[in-house]
């Protein structure tokens, strides 16, 4: 008896109880609901800001697609509705409208934000098609009436269909060929495509589902959750291809600057050359020419007047040869042609044509070490480096001294030396030795020319070839020592 009383009251409370949870779910889904809102309209901004800060287009379709959801997402019946919240004068039939046209395109928006990620000119006839339709379809909807627009939702159904289709057709590419982030926007289509389905499937009645948040909204969280690691990756991509870019266009302009500076230094050379060591013999030759014509001068006065001009013509031609070979070598086309030399061919065919200087001094001139050694470098650029330091080592020795040529085949490489015995190199012309200095422009011991520049052009040449080039006084005792190193070939060929 006691149970049959209470049995109603049991009855009464279970059914408060289960009413009460009722109303709970439904806060708990319109909270869900308002967080899913936010987080879709704070993505919007953030994506709209970022294009308008890097101006890509996939930023500018993916704000504009996340700003038409969360435009639909407070006009929807199954939500909130707190569009109207905010804008209570506006008509529903203008609502319904705004809704409608935010739900048609995000399909259009969606294909534009994957062909622009990876744009594959295979499909752009079908995706051109496809944004004229969609395009239509959304004029269509801005001018006519709830009424009528209205029935085109199974319109906009197929081409919801068919945007996936199109973004498939592209992201399977993409993947295949390895595209950054490729992978993650498919993931996040595929898992969107099934909650804008089951959506679709809902409102048509098709499956029964309990009343809880849109189920496209909660897709599209998903789906730019994905997209965000995806542009990440691709912002991280670019990030270190255009940190890659700036060093490759520094080491362009440190290498443009190179050039211009070499060329500057030619054409400075040059002009030196012209105007000083050129332009003296020929105007001595000018003025032995004048004073011939003119009778001022006999024969003999003549030829002993041309013996010292033809001297410093040789001298000149001499320079010239240099000057030309190092030019050649300091243009921007130049390429050193290294090839195996001989260095006992070239170094005799130098050591005779300075044969007549080397006899008019009396030198001992030696050739030691292993003459037989073969080495890489620029046929052209080896005469004139050695010719330059053996013409140099007899035009700074007095009479009876000696200028010697050493030859070592080590094993990373080949060393030379050329030796003299004679007046060596003060210190205070030792630190620009090599540089293009004035002061490094002295005369030899029977009064012989100097240019100034042949150390600084030898210098230059063995380095382009990869070898060194130093001075040091003589261990032996009065003169100096110059030594340069050149690529061993049995080195280059292991």
């Amino acid at each position: 008896m006691v149970e049959k009383l209470l049995w109603p009251l049991d009855y009464y409370r279970l059914d408060s109880l289960l009413t009460n949870r009722n109303v709970l779910e439904r806060h708990m889904q319109q909270i869900i609901e308002l967080m899913e809102i936010g987080a879709i309209g704070i993505f919007a901004a953030y994506t709209l800001v970022l294009y308008n800060q890097v101006r890509r287009r996939y930023y500018l379709y993916l704000g504009l697609m996340s700003f038409f959801i969360f435009l639909r997402a407070t006009l929807v019946d199954d939500g909130s509705m707190i569009f109207f919240t905010f804008f209570p004068d506006v008509p529903l039939e203008m609502g319904r409208k705004i809704e409608y046209f935010s739900s048609y395109s995000g399909a259009p928006l969606s294909v534009l934000f994957c062909y622009s990620l990876y744009p594959f000119p295979a499909i752009r006839r079908f995706v051109n098609i496809f944004l004229i339709v969609c395009g239509l379809l959304m004029l269509f909807v801005l001018a006519t009436p709830y009424s009528i627009f209205y029935h085109t939702l199974g319109i906009n159904t197929i081409l919801i269909l068919f945007s996936y289709v199109l973004m498939y057709s592209v992201l399977i590419r993409a993947v295949k060929q390895r595209k950054v982030g490729s992978i993650y926007v498919l993931t996040g289509t595929v898992l969107c495509f099934l909650f804008v389905i089951a959506e679709l499937l809902k409102i048509g009645g098709v499956i029964s589902v309990d009343a809880g948040p849109n189920l496209v909204n909660s897709g599209f969280i998903i789906f730019i959750f994905f997209q965000s690691i995806a542009l990440s990756e691709i912002f991280g991509h670019s990030f270190r291809e255009n940190q890659e870019l700036n060093k490759n266009l520094e080491k362009r302009v440190e290498e443009k600057t190179a050039e211009l500076s070499r060329a500057s230094l030619l054409r400075d050379t040059l002009i030196r050359i012209v105007s000083h060591d050129i332009r003296g013999p020929m105007s001595n030759l000018k003025s032995v020419i004048s004073l011939v014509r003119e009778d001022q001068i006999d024969v003999d006065q003549a030829k002993e007047f041309m013996g010292n001009i033809d001297k410093g013509v040789d001298h000149t031609i001499q320079m010239l040869d240099e000057l030309m070979e190092w030019g050649h070598a300091a243009s921007e086309n130049k390429r050193i042609d290294q090839e195996e030399l001989t260095i006992r061919e070239i170094i005799e065919s130098i050591a005779e044509s300075q044969r007549p200087n080397i006899e008019s001094k009396s030198l001992d001139f030696t050739l030691t070490g292993d003459m037989e050694a073969r080495c890489l470098f620029d046929r052209n650029a080896f005469k004139v480096v050695m010719r330059n330091l053996i013409s140099n080592a007899i035009k700074f020795t007095e009479k009876g001294g000696q200028v010697g040529v050493d030859v070592r085949n080590r094993t990373d490489d080949v060393l030379i030396e050329v030796r003299d015995s004679g007046i060596g190199i003060p210190d205070k012309m030792k630190a620009n030795l090599f540089e293009m200095q004035k002061d490094n422009k002295r005369v030899g011991t029977a009064n012989e020319k100097s240019s100034g520049v042949g150390l600084f052009i030898c210098k230059d040449l063995v380095t382009q070839n990869g070898g060194s080039l130093e001075v040091i006084d003589n261990p032996n005792g009065k003169g100096t020592v110059f030594r340069f190193t050149l690529k061993s070939t049995h080195l280059a060929s292991a």
